[in-house]
This record gives C-alpha cells, structure tokens and sequence, in this order.
C-alpha cells in the first residue's frame, strides 16, 4: 500500500474524512506511558507517532514526546459512539497504529490500539536499553 503521509489537518480536506468521521462521530482519549525496568523507569523524550491508514492516505493524528515521566496524556482521538453506553452490543471502536522511538534504545516499538468513544485507554511501552557489547562489531562481521 503507497499511502500519502498527511496530517490530520489536511486529512479534514479530503473526501475521505466525511466517510470516516461518519463512522467515527465520537471521541476516545489516549494516554502513553513508556518505561523500562517494569515501569520502575520512566522514558523521557520518547517520540509516539499515531497514524491510520485511510483509503489512499497515512494519516499522522498525533506526534509528540513523552515528558519527564515517561508519560502523553489525553490524546483525543476519534472514534464510534460507544455501544455500550445505549445497549448490549459488542463495543465498536476504531484502530490506530502507534510507533514508539527512543534514543539509546533497541528497536521501533509498534503497536495497534483501539479506540472507543467516550472511553480512556492506556498504551504501556515497555523498552529496553540498547547494549553495546565491546570488542563484538554492529554491522555482523
């Protein structure tokens, strides 16, 4: 899929965005917390990028990093009516891709979220501390 990278903002121009705020009247918040050591530490200046990809876009909703605690709180995304609210149905909710990025540490954590209306849901990131080992080259030869 060769999706255009675009911002929420420019999102909102599209033809698309009627046919997804239609099934996503609502809103859901989000909170990140990056940590390592089993949450004994938190993960400052970690970059979180959430994005969705809708018809011929990757839409970007959010970019930012994390504060001194590790933490991003109250990321308003949107999101269907929550069912539960009104009846007994199974709860609708909408998925949002998140990626995670750390200075000194190992990979690019990704993760898939969903989001309900009127509902928090919290995304724990756990990372690990990238390891230089001496006398063993990076690049495997």
């Amino acid at each position: 899929m060769n999706n255009e990278l675009i911002s929420y903002e420019e999102f909102k121009k599209t033809d698309s965005y009627q046919n997804f705020i239609r099934e996503n009247p609502s809103t859901g918040t989000l909170k990140v917390q990056a940590f390592t050591a089993y949450k004994a530490v938190p993960i400052p200046n970690a970059e979180i990028v959430i994005f969705k990809n809708i018809d011929n876009y990757k839409v970007v909703f959010f970019r930012g990093l994390t504060n001194s605690s590790g933490i991003i709180d109250d990321i308003v995304l949107p999101a269907p009516v929550n069912a539960l609210e009104t009846s007994m149905e199974a709860p609708k909710y909408t998925l949002y891709d998140l990626t995670a990025i750390a200075v000194e540490y190992e990979a690019i954590k990704q993760y898939e979220i969903a989001i309900l209306g009127n509902l928090k849901v919290i995304q724990y990131i756990r990372m690990t501390p990238e390891v230089e080992l001496e006398g063993v080259e990076q690049d495997g030869n």
